[in-house]
């Protein structure tokens, strides 16, 4: 499911997918508006949201090396770990932010909006975070300049770290539900920040008192105010939620950056063909869903074949794999959108049997090597480092390729 920069896979329900998608589009409408001038474009984010853990080993998360620039980041779809997987998306955002912002005003917005929730057309923000104000009416606030603001980290689990968030989460509540224009104040703050000015002097600049009075108001808005979260408007030039879309075990595994399972690795002898057998799928009644924002239903017949599909490369049989989902894919010219998001998968695939050939054709030539067939084994390594897409596979390819022009060519074993 693709909506504007964001996309969101995974084995949860399709609601909570529909959920997640919903919110994650609502958060990076809403989120410039925070810190005003703050924020540049946002990057493209992936979303994960598996029923359980163990679903990612399947695509290869975590992700190697994720190119474009994306954030990619994963959870499991239960409610307790909501909070953690909101806070986990806005800190990645605020730390790709244009300006820096300073480190207590980071992770007091990244807590503020590990509760916030949204549907496409409404968003609520500022649930108090009980943890957070058990902490602040645990204790009176200590003499002198509040260490919030002279931290260089916040992000430890002692005493004081856990503290400190509590108060930064507390500022910037205060900051956005108490303070007259106080969006407009955050911005010129960073902006005084940004110049040069330390947090004390931009802290009176833009908010017009002290540290110590900023964040002795901000423990009494919290402790005393008890303020209810507000309702607002999600911008009606955000996109809408898209369709949900099956994926391919190849194809997560390209939108994460990871690595599909079934993908072979080079060994002197390679072991003979999984002979598995994958039952043919049952016959599956088409049965029409629509979501929010989707304008052409989803045919639950075509997840079908695409689980079925990821149970011949579970299996080893890849090749079968790729053929079915070939065929799928040509058959889909009735919903362009489905067949367009298909494509991705097929290239994935396509890579991987790609991958898997030329390992064994790698291996066939490890064994001509090892017969003292260096002639016959060349062409063959010499193929395959000029193909292989994967840095090791191509490595070890051109290595014997280079001892075999040394003259290095092995004997026949005894």
């Amino acid at each position: 499911m693709e909506t504007g920069r964001v996309t969101v896979v995974g084995t949860a329900s399709d609601a909570r997918l529909v959920e997640t998608a919903a919110t994650l589009r609502a958060l990076f409408a809403l989120m410039p508006g925070l810190v005003p001038g703050a924020f540049g474009g946002p990057p493209p984010l992936v979303a994960v949201v598996v029923h359980d853990a163990a679903h990612l080993a399947r695509a290869g998360y975590p992700p190697v090396s994720p190119a474009g620039g994306r954030v990619v980041i994963a959870a499991t779809s239960d409610e307790e770990a909501r909070s953690g997987f909101l806070r986990e998306a806005s800190t990645a955002l605020v730390r790709m932010s244009r300006t820096p912002l300073p480190p207590w005003l980071a992770v007091g917005l990244a807590e503020y909006l590990s509760t916030f929730s949204a549907t496409q057309t409404r968003a609520t923000l500022g649930r108090l975070v009980p943890e957070h104000v058990a902490r602040l009416g645990a204790g009176r606030l200590a003499p002198g300049r509040p260490g919030l603001f002279t931290a260089p980290t916040i992000d430890g689990e002692t005493a004081t770290d856990l503290l400190h968030r509590a108060e930064a989460w507390a500022v910037v509540h205060v900051l956005l539900h108490e303070t007259s224009d106080g969006p407009e104040r955050l911005g010129r703050f960073v902006e005084l920040v940004a110049r040069g000015s330390g947090d004390a002097t931009a802290c009176r600049g833009a908010f017009g008192e002290s540290e110590r009075a900023l964040l002795d108001r901000a423990r009494r808005h919290v402790l005393e105010s008890r303020p209810l979260a507000r309702f607002v408007a999600v911008p009606a030039g955000a996109p809408p939620v898209g369709r949900l879309l099956p994926l391919t075990r190849a194809g997560a595994a390209g939108v994460l950056g990871g690595v599909v399972k079934g993908r072979r690795e080079p060994s002197p002898a390679e072991a003979p063909e999984s002979a598995s057998r994958v039952p043919a799928p049952p016959p599956v009644p088409v049965v029409s869903l629509t979501f929010p924002g989707s304008a052409v239903p989803v045919r639950r017949d075509v997840p079908a074949e695409v689980d079925f599909v990821n149970r011949l490369i579970d299996a080893g049989r890849e090749e079968e794999a790729l053929t079915r989902l070939e065929a799928l894919h040509a058959s889909l010219v009735y919903d362009p959108e489905m067949q367009s998001a298909l494509g991705w998968d097929v290239g994935e695939l396509r890579r991987l049997v790609t991958h898997n050939r030329l390992v064994r054709r790698f291996n066939g030539a490890v064994g001509l090597l090892n017969a003292g067939q260096g002639d016959a084994a060349l062409g063959v390594f010499r193929e395959v480092a000029a193909r292989a897409e994967d840095p090791s596979l191509a490595a070890q390819a051109r290595a014997h390729v280079a001892e075999i022009e040394a003259g290095g060519g092995r004997k026949p074993r005894r």
